[in-house]
């Protein structure tokens, strides 16, 4: 019998309000993402930590609906309160596991690429997910996200440069205002970006 394995998605998980994530678009993202496991050719399906510690009763039930009658799901969540519900029929609860199968994640926030791992006799396959992560990596402001990436950068640049950075795809967490006049930019046009926000500030300060 073909067995399917999807390992720590962690729906409704706190790590996916991070900056720069936006909560429900990752949700959405890995929603698709379950929904793919579950067409996989295989009756017998284990989900490793399938909810993540923000998951309410109403959410995991809605999310365990989804599994298609004909197939049988058997969760393994560490400290996960979900025994208590109303779980369909075909969702089972482990009280321990033994990976069999190669490390893995199907998460989208924690690799570009989520993947299965289906088990068939003594041979395991990884397979592809569609759909493509959303993992946050912080890089310099000058280089650009690549699949599966969002990449955002801690330092504090201009109004404009945030601008410029986000038509890149880049996210900025912090800036500072643009020059305001002819003065400002004949002072600051020759200084780096951070040193430019830097006296920028210190301007205001003294202003």
């Amino acid at each position: 019998m073909k067995k399917a394995y999807l390992a720590g998605l962690r729906l409704f998980d706190s790590k996916d309000a991070h900056f720069p994530l936006d909560f429900w678009q990752v949700q959405r993202k890995k929603r698709a993402i379950f929904t793919e496991f579950l067409s996989l050719d295989a009756k017998e399906l284990f989900a490793l930590e399938l909810f993540g510690d923000l998951a309410m009763p109403k959410q995991t039930i809605e999310i365990l609906s989804l599994v298609p009658s004909d197939k049988v799901l058997k969760l393994y969540d560490r400290g996960s309160p979900i025994a208590h519900l109303p779980l369909p029929k075909n969702v089972l609860i482990l009280d321990s596991f033994e990976a069999s199968c190669p490390s893995f994640s199907s998460n989208p926030v924690e690799v570009e690429q989520p993947i299965f791992c289906v088990e068939e006799g003594a041979d395991f396959n990884f397979v592809k997910s569609s759909i493509k992560g959303c993992r946050p990596v912080q890089k310099d402001g000058s280089i650009l996200p690549e699949e599966g990436q969002i990449v955002y950068t801690l330092d504090v640049v201009t109004e404009a440069k945030a601008r410029e950075l986000s038509q890149l795809g880049i996210f900025v967490f912090q800036t500072c205002r643009d020059v305001k006049d002819e003065l400002e930019r004949k002072l600051l046009e020759r200084c780096p970006e951070k040193l430019r926000c830097l006296l920028i500030e210190i301007l205001d300060l003294q202003g």
